[in-house]
């Protein structure tokens, strides 16, 4: 016997443009690899630099430039789903 049962594919909830504008924020709020990558990147050159003490400088700008990379992926990547499904972002003229 198949373990597989022959039922139908879960719907997804119909947000609305609120809804999903929220969820969205939610999404791009929940992203950080890039950040910590870039912070821990900026630690790893204060340390090996240690010489000429370049102080916190390289971990706050790792940070921001993750943060940044952050955003935009997860505005075109992770979070496309939300971004496309319901052209929030868009007015449209009806005629």
């Amino acid at each position: 016997m198949s373990s597989q049962s022959s039922q139908p594919p879960v719907q997804q909830p119909i947000l609305t443009s609120e809804e999903r504008k929220e969820q969205l924020a939610k999404c791009l709020l929940s992203q950080y690899r890039f950040a910590t990558v870039g912070v821990v990147g900026g630690a790893g050159y204060s340390l090996l630099r240690k010489s000429s003490k370049p102080g916190p400088w390289p971990m706050l700008a790792g940070g921001f430039v993750g943060t940044l990379g952050d955003y935009i992926y997860g505005y075109f990547v992770e979070c496309a789903h939300l971004r496309e499904s319901d052209a929030i972002f868009e007015i449209k003229d009806k005629p």
